[in-house]
């Protein structure tokens, strides 16, 4: 094959992904000022925004199962799952429970529920009754049917029976290596269908942000909600901010070794969109692109630990519920 013919390389890669990052900051710019002038007008562009995350959340299901399939495929020596498992585990846990902290001090420190009413405020009824016990939460990690939990998008049983299909897979020897390399060609595919989503997000995160902020009755009334809980606000925002710039930041550059602001930039189109769609789920897809393609992380890692965190790391929800 000629030189001219090959794949283009990851510079000319990354050029591309710069475009769409400086299209997405561009959407979220034109989104926030016709959402905040328009207001509910801007509701007649939701499709657009449904449409871009119907795209994302059509390939989870294929993602995370053939990511995770190959990346235990990868690993060969399924003994060495244990060490990764346990290391993953324990830096999900640690980073949560830091989150925990820096929400208990503000929350204390700044008090910003002090002086408010309770007077009215009943458990919603999506709570009511609902059994949140660790039993029923493991129980949940088995699925009695897999293809209903793919169905509903039930991202954890997916993980589980990923692992434990992969790992079985890993001991058939050479009996296991087309199935394998089945779930390689599938990942590849679903990864070359990220980068064409990718080219439409500009217009995906301009419709979430335009039309969000329309419905909330545009910059006037949004502004007016906000004040009443600018204090609450305030707090939750300044512990994500801490913890997104300061305690993420130095972990990988403590355990990792890379340069924060750095991989900040090449996450920039996974965060963006994290932030237009308030869903890591919905995120995840990008978020390998961004992970491996932009910041060089290794397949066997990114399959692995990505989609356990975007189901069980949860800092920031673990931050805004030890606030509220």
């Amino acid at each position: 094959m000629n030189e001219t013919n090959q794949m283009p390389g990851p510079d000319s890669h990354k050029g591309a992904s710069n475009i769409i990052l400086i299209g997405i900051f561009v959407g979220m710019i034109a989104g926030g000022l016709c959402g905040w002038f328009f207001g509910e007008r801007m509701e007649a562009v939701k499709w657009l925004g449904d449409l871009f995350l119907n795209a994302l959340k059509m390939i989870i299901v294929p993602l995370i199962v053939a990511s995770m399939i190959t990346g235990i495929g990868n690993l060969g020596d399924i003994r060495k799952l244990g060490r990764t498992g346990v290391l993953t585990l324990s830096y999900f846990l640690s980073t949560s429970g830091i989150s925990v902290v820096i929400g208990l001090l503000l929350v204390n420190i700044l008090k910003p529920g002090a002086g408010m009413s309770l007077a009215g405020v009943e458990t919603p009824e999506a709570v009511m009754g609902k059994d949140l016990s660790l039993i029923s939460v493991v129980i949940g990690m088995i699925p009695e049917n897999i293809f209903a939990a793919a169905a509903s998008n039930d991202v954890l049983p997916l993980i589980v029976f990923s692992l434990f299909f992969g790992g079985v897979v890993t001991t058939l020897g050479e009996r296991g290596r087309p199935v394998l390399a089945f779930f390689e060609a599938v990942n590849e595919a679903v990864m070359k269908m990220v980068h064409i989503i990718l080219y439409f997000a500009p217009i995906g995160v301009f419709a979430l942000i335009a039309y969000r902020l329309g419905k909330a009755g545009g910059g006037e009334l949004f502004w007016a909600a906000l004040a009443k809980l600018i204090l609450y606000a305030g707090t939750v925002i300044t512990g994500l901010l801490v913890h997104a710039l300061f305690i993420l930041p130095f972990l990988l550059w403590l355990l990792a070794r890379r340069n924060p602001a750095r991989y900040a930039y090449y996450m920039a189109p996974a965060l963006t969109t994290a932030f237009s769609t308030a869903s890591s789920s919905a995120t995840l897809p990008l978020t390998m692109e961004c992970v491996e393609e932009r910041n060089e992380v290794s397949n066997q890692s990114a399959s692995f630990v990505l989609p356990m965190g975007a189901t069980i790391n949860m800092d920031g929800t673990a931050l805004y519920e030890a606030v509220a």
